[in-house]
């Protein structure tokens, strides 16, 4: 069984990368407003990478929770979730955002 600050420091580590890989993706649509799409995604990579952590973390945790057989259930940890979560979904937003400033930045005609 994890302990509560054992719990709690791989739930901060979630809700850290979760934060940093969301930060970049909002970048990213900044960037692409500006007609900056090389480097927006850019952006969008580099947030990949920091949320596959933030997964990798969260699958780590699951795992130990499946193999004790002991689910352990925290506000923080439950908040944790909530981020990576909510950061997948902004993902999804940023790329579809930034394919509507790619069409709208386009030359008429294209």
């Amino acid at each position: 069984m994890l302990d509560l600050e054992k719990l709690s420091e791989v739930a901060m580590q979630i809700i850290a990368y979760s934060g940093v890989a969301k930060s970049t993706y909002i970048e990213a649509a900044h960037l692409a407003r500006r007609g900056e799409f090389d480097q927006a995604i850019e952006q969008i990579k580099q947030g990949d990478e920091v949320l596959r952590t933030a997964h990798d973390t969260h699958l780590q945790l699951l795992q130990k929770e499946a193999t004790e057989n002991t689910p352990q259930v925290s506000m923080l940890v439950l908040h944790a979730e909530d981020q990576f979560m909510s950061c997948e979904t902004i993902k999804v937003l940023v790329m579809e955002i930034m394919e509507i400033y790619r069409q709208l930045q386009a030359p008429k005609g294209e």
